[in-house]
């Protein structure tokens, strides 16, 4: 753990670290809902989905290894302000190409591509900074609390989406983002008080490849971390289809109204704030594996209900259902990821967790987009679902990577008393 965590001060360290990044999430959030159903409106296509999630996810998979390095190495508050303008810098581009009618479709792929480099850049690095400023005993908790600002947020946002697309042009929308994103800015530079980590402190060089390639070892070497990248990449792989095309399936079956989707993020905004808030002042079961992997098995029975879509309000119950157990399971992820990870590999990890959506969620939806063109999408979600499950599964036969689960306590505890019995 970083020791330039002074306890007296963590807490208005990330107090207003926190605030920071929710005002950066309002304008991003707001843009990616108008962005996504816009697409997913104008086209009705599981193509143009698949070609959006590309645009998403290929920037990533090619800089990936490079931001966790950066991550680890450089100055983590100014990679966020670079990320920052950015991304607020492509959305203004956008905006006033649509101001003056150029409202292609390739547009906005070609931005979301521009943009995904800069989220590329921002998400591990500010991963890496929740293990620089928060007790490792704490990071679980504040995960739960961090996804619960996110999650009211999500609440919020698509039922304000909504509303402006029915009475603004997109492009005034984008416009939001970029407002948002120079407050955050402003408010990193000016009231943000970050320590330096130990490589900054250092001044080391960054030799790429071989601080990649180590990256890689590292992982290779951790055998939790390789289970459950492994575990994730799979999983991922089947959570293409519920993840993109959803908001299709809502339109061919129940109606094109954004109503609809606006109710559709706010139930799984819902759901994902109540996940949030049971495992912050629950903690789940003892075992914090067993917790995860039980929420990704009733997350992939929430997948299957979406295939059987007999009702509207059947369909946003399922949606709220899955997002109760991604409240639960991410911030026992993360928190896990942050607890057992070398801080000086922090963001390198991060890194790879995010090129495995890149890679992972891409070949699903290339999968996925196009079969949903010639077979009935509800069928193709239904089946990632049921997939979902079995997958779910698999891990409560790894003993040894279940044990990983229990806190160091816990862990202690139980050597204590086989070592009471020996006696």
């Amino acid at each position: 753990m970083d020791t330039s965590i002074e306890k007296p001060t963590w807490i208005k360290r990330l107090v207003l670290f926190m605030a920071s990044q929710t005002v950066s999430l309002l304008g991003s959030m707001l843009v990616a809902y108008a962005i996504m159903w816009y697409v997913a409106l104008e086209t009705l296509s599981g193509v143009s989905m698949m070609i959006f999630a590309l645009c998403q996810f290929v920037p990533s998979l090619l800089l990936t290894p490079f931001a966790g390095v950066w991550a680890d190495r450089l100055n983590r508050k100014g990679l966020m302000i670079v990320a920052d303008l950015g991304i607020a810098a492509v959305t203004l581009l956008m905006a006033v190409l649509f101001l003056f009618g150029i409202k292609d479709l390739w547009i906005i792929f070609v931005i979301t591509a521009v943009r995904a480099f800069g989220q590329t850049i921002h998400s591990p690095t500010v991963s890496a900074v929740y293990q620089q400023i928060v007790p490792e005993d704490k990071l679980v908790k504040v995960q739960g609390i961090a996804q619960g600002i996110q999650s009211t947020v999500q609440i919020a946002l698509p039922a304000l989406a909504a509303v402006l697309l029915n009475f603004w042009s997109i492009e005034y929308i984008f416009f939001i983002d970029v407002i948002t994103a120079a407050i955050a800015v402003y408010m990193l530079i000016t009231i943000v008080k970050l320590p330096k980590h130990k490589a900054e402190l250092l001044h080391t060089s960054i030799d790429y490849f071989k601080d990649i390639k180590a990256g890689f070892k590292y992982i290779g070497n951790h055998k939790f971390l390789l289970s459950i990248l492994i575990f994730s990449f799979i999983y991922m792989f089947m959570v293409a289809a519920p993840s993109y095309l959803t908001y299709i399936q809502v339109a061919r079956v129940f109606g094109n109204e954004q109503w609809r989707l606006a109710i559709l993020e706010i139930i799984f905004g819902v759901g994902l704030l109540s996940g949030s808030l049971l495992i912050s002042f629950f903690g789940g079961f003892k075992n914090r594996l067993i917790t995860f992997f039980v929420s990704y098995l009733i997350i992939g029975l929430g997948c299957a209900a979406l295939g059987v879509p007999f009702s509207f309000w059947f369909y946003i119950i399922a949606w709220g259902v899955i997002g109760l157990f991604i409240g639960v399971s991410n911030p026992l992820f993360m928190g896990l990821i942050q607890e057992k990870v070398d801080p000086a590999f922090i963001g390198r990890v991060f890194s790879v967790i995010g090129l495995i959506n890149a890679l992972a969620m891409p070949l699903g939806i290339i999968l996925f987009g196009p079969l949903s063109d010639t077979i009935d999408i509800s069928l193709v979600i239904l089946g990632t679902g049921i997939a979902m499950v079995f997958i779910s599964i698999v891990p409560f036969f790894n003993k040894p990577l279940l044990k990983e689960g229990l806190g160091a306590e816990v862990k202690k505890s139980e050597i204590e008393t086989t070592k009471a019995g020996m006696e």
